[in-house]
């Protein structure tokens, strides 16, 4: 899925949508998340996992051996935001 063209060009219209809707409202659009966790899949060639999925976002197997990831991701409009990100879960698989 990560390499399908046309939600590739769905999520480049959400993240426009986003942009324009931040710069009217000055409120992030809540699309964050799913962007991140879609372009990380796509550039690390790991597999998502169903949405909502309790602890982890994605599994890369190496080796033989299945690794699960918890993605995170944040919109930064402006180059002075702090650095925090949401907290990881660790108390899920």
């Amino acid at each position: 899925m990560p390499n399908n063209p046309e939600v590739m060009e769905i999520l480049k219209a959400a993240k426009r949508l986003a942009q324009r809707y931040r710069a009217l409202t000055g409120k992030p659009l809540g699309i964050t998340g799913e962007v991140a966790e879609f372009e990380a899949a796509r550039l690390l060639v790991v597999e998502l996992t169903r949405a909502r999925q309790p602890g982890y976002d994605a599994v890369e197997t190496l080796n033989g051996h299945p690794w699960r990831l918890q993605i995170k991701g944040r919109s930064c409009p402006t180059a002075n935001q702090g650095n925090a990100l949401g907290p990881l879960t660790i108390d899920k698989d």
